[in-house]
């Protein structure tokens, strides 16, 4: 039978009698590792709902200063989350795992307009992923000057409504925080700047998380909990409380001292951990919702689940081009998609990004790449254009990722022999955000995808082979003297992810769920 239209997220085709509750459910359990919802059996869940994180950041070295520490800038606050799964009667449901990495590929569809209105102010992160704001140009008509994007402030890209303002050095320590206004434009200096981590759980900021981001099963789905006898709960896994994961560091605290960033540490706020749930009703429709699910057939309702694999490459210079092979077993699943992330996860990189773990980094002489389905390739010539791999990957989501080229990968990017911390080099800006180089994120965003999924939305059943991926790369090695590739370490290694999306369908009937995959 099909699924009612008040368990659907969209618009109702007719007026309907409806009531709408909202609680704060609070965690069963709770720790620095995971807490843990259970949900009431009342009313059908809305899929909006949201979980609501705030943390902390000390600096053990000084800890009643403010350490000016931010949410990764790709992420937001979901880099404080590493995994979600939804399970009923002790069964998983949907399991997310490496939240924020997912995340991070999501967040890169958002509009400008979305991000700056919505993302930002409820789950922090910051646009620099999107566009620039330059520096002041010299008063010379130098390379400099011509790189500026824009002429009047805050110098962002033309065309583009910017959150960003302006600041004339590029080593500034009034360097930007996560909410895109500088320290020195605040008017309530006392406070610690917006969006910024503080040491005082008073004055820490709120993030609001929908569970849709968490659970891909509530995507598009009114869970009815009150038609559900088994317990339904929702389990959160925090990820590390140290910099890269909940936050990044910033190298000057409020105090205007050097920051020593393996001295901080996060702590989420049990008080600030709950769930404001919003719970509806239809009392003109739920008794025939309830009499479907008791009495007769029940609802099959399909979704999809995310399958996540991670797999490790090192590189080495004296290989030279390699060939590399990595399966993925996903024998009778019906795929739709599969995404490709390659993290690098190197200290001496991360501590020059913004983003820190949350990046997917590419090769700087760039890739070619195949997958093997069913023992056949998926393209007849390995796919090695960045531009076409970028096609490819704009067709898993539908919607092409709001994201410039220079912050995609290293192609076409200019990096003279011997020049040293040239500014705009890679055609990202040259100012400061929290202390870090914007430059250095040039190509920390290579996400690739591939989708198989028919015109129809169906996923291709695979067979008892895994899928196999392939990819002939080339290590880089550059002069160590140049600041921006510090050393030939920055490409020795990646933590290589596989996001695959498929079909299953749950069933609810007499009371009781039961997934198929």
């Amino acid at each position: 039978m099909d699924l009612p239209e008040v368990l659907k997220t969209q618009p109702l085709s007719r007026p309907v009698n409806q009531e709408c509750s909202t609680d704060i459910l609070q965690p069963t359990t709770f720790s620095q590792s995971q807490a843990k919802f259970i949900f009431e059996k009342k009313g059908i869940l809305d899929s909006n709902s949201k979980l609501h994180l705030s943390q902390i950041v000390v600096n053990s070295d000084r800890p009643t200063t403010d350490t000016n520490s931010f949410c990764p800038t790709s992420t937001g606050a979901l880099g404080m989350i590493r995994r979600a799964y939804l399970t009923v009667g002790g069964r998983e449901v949907s399991d997310l795992q490496e939240c924020g990495q997912w995340n991070t590929w999501k967040r890169h569809h958002y509009s400008n307009e979305y991000k700056k209105g919505v993302a930002t102010p409820h789950q922090a992160g910051n646009d620099v992923y999107v566009g620039s704001a330059s520096k002041l140009p010299d008063t010379n008509d130098n390379q400099t000057s011509k790189n500026a994007r824009g002429w009047q402030p805050p110098y962002g890209t033309i065309g583009r409504e910017s959150s960003e303002y302006g600041i004339n050095l590029t080593t500034s320590t009034e360097s930007f925080n996560t909410y895109g206004v500088p320290v020195s434009a605040r008017t309530d200096t006392t406070d610690a700047p917006k969006r910024l981590i503080p040491y005082d759980p008073s004055k820490a900021p709120g993030f609001l998380i929908e569970l849709g981001q968490l659970c891909p099963v509530l995507i598009g789905l009114q869970l009815p909990l009150f038609a559900i006898n088994q317990e339904v709960a929702l389990h959160v896994e925090f990820a590390p409380d140290t910099w890269g994961h909940r936050f990044m560091y910033n190298a000057i605290d409020a105090s205007s001292s050097a920051v020593n960033k393996n001295s901080l540490k996060s702590t989420i706020l049990e008080e600030e951990c709950f769930i404001v749930m919003d719970t509806l009703f239809y009392p003109g429709l739920m008794e025939d919702i309830h009499d479907q699910i008791m009495t007769k057939g029940g609802y099959s309702i399909p979704y999809d689940d995310v399958i996540t694999q991670t797999n490790f490459l090192k590189y080495t210079v004296a290989e030279g081009e390699t060939q590399r092979d990595l399966q993925i077993p996903l024998s009778g699943k019906r795929v739709k998609r599969i995404v490709c992330q390659k993290q690098q996860d190197q200290e001496s990189v991360v501590t020059a990004l913004n983003c820190g773990f949350y990046n997917s980094y590419a090769l700087r002489k760039g890739q070619s790449y195949n997958y093997r389905i069913d023992s056949n390739n998926v393209y007849s010539l390995p796919l090695k254009n960045t531009a076409l791999q970028r096609t490819e990957t704009d067709e898993v989501e539908g919607i092409p990722m709001v994201l410039n080229s220079a912050l995609y990968s290293f192609n076409n990017q200019s990096l003279p022999t011997g020049q040293i911390a040239a500014p705009n080099d890679f055609n990202v800006t040259d100012r400061d955000t929290n202390s870090h180089i914007q430059h250095n994120d040039a190509g920390t965003q290579y996400w690739t995808g591939l989708k198989i999924e028919n015109q129809m939305g169906a996923g291709h059943l695979m067979g008892i082979q895994p899928v196999i991926y392939s990819e002939r790369s080339e290590l880089t090695q550059y002069d160590p003297s140049d600041a921006i590739v510090p050393d030939t370490t920055t490409e020795s290694q990646r933590v290589v992810r596989f996001f695959c999306l498929y079909q299953k369908v749950m069933n609810i009937r007499g009371g009781l769920v039961e997934v198929l995959d």
